[in-house]
């Protein structure tokens, strides 16, 4: 690895760590004369040239330009566009640069946990090891949560008086876990998700005597087989512990086991 080849990558990992967006533009092909060599290669973040160059004037603005936009997307993608490099590009080499562009979003698919409590909080703290973004989502403040949340904490909470509505704001391939304290906002959450009916899991806290009885409601509203079909509960690849970290980690597990499935499928 050249010394050029380690600083570009430390500066890549920067911006993951920051999980902050950002844009690689890469000389891929050269023809006749041009401002750098193959293989030269720059950042561009929050519209901004970050690190390194492709050799300046209006041909590095123009792909500037152009990362800007595909970081502005917002999802991970690449594509390739050559360059002439003739006075109506601002440059007068005469020859082409071809050019590979990379976004990277740093984005993860999220876990949605709607409830804050005991166990909830001890999945959102798994968050790392599972591989997602957990929201946690309670109609309580703050103040009125036990236990208390930590701080710092690595996920995100939302306060808000009416949780179920925040079932159509959360992106589609969201996972989602239903574990109020309060049945029956639970009941209205698990309805709105199967109306919206686009996410790969929404699993539900209980026994499977509520599982009936929500069962037995739901079918009582309009729903049917098939969609109270999508919905786990209990949830948990080990059920019967009703310990908070047990209870956790059994569901961190399943919740694992549904996103590798869903990747390879």
């Amino acid at each position: 690895m050249t010394a050029n080849q380690q600083e570009w990558l430390e500066a890549l990992a920067t911006f993951k760590d920051r999980r902050e967006p950002c844009a690689q533009v890469l000389v891929i092909g050269v023809k006749g004369s041009a401002p750098r060599e193959v293989g030269a290669r720059m950042l561009v973040a929050g519209g901004k040239l970050a690190w390194g160059t492709i050799g300046g004037g209006r041909l590095e603005h123009l792909a500037m330009e152009r990362a800007a936009a595909l970081c502005a997307e917002g999802v991970a993608r690449s594509y390739t566009e050559a360059f002439p490099l003739s006075e109506k590009a601002g440059q007068c080499c005469g020859g082409e640069v071809v050019l590979h562009f990379e976004s990277f979003a740093w984005s993860r698919q999220k876990l949605v946990i709607f409830g804050a409590g005991h166990v909830a909080q001890a999945i959102a703290g798994l968050q790392d090891y599972m591989g997602l973004d957990v929201m946690l989502i309670d109609p309580r403040s703050e103040e009125e949560l036990e236990p208390a949340l930590p701080s710092p904490r690595p996920y995100e909470v939302l306060f808000i008086d009416a949780p179920e509505e925040e079932v159509d704001a959360i992106p589609a391939d969201s996972f989602v876990l239903v574990m109020t304290h309060d049945h029956a906002l639970d009941q209205e959450i698990i309805a709105r998700a199967m109306k919206r009916g686009s996410f790969p899991y929404v699993g539900l806290i209980g026994s499977d005597r509520k599982w009936k009885r929500f069962r037995h409601r739901l079918l009582q509203r309009g729903f049917d087989e098939a969609q109270l079909a999508g919905i786990t509960c209990p949830i948990g690849v080990v059920k019967g512990s009703k310990e908070p970290r047990s209870i956790a980690l059994s569901v961190a597990t399943e919740v694992v086991e549904r996103l590798t499935g869903a990747a390879t499928a």
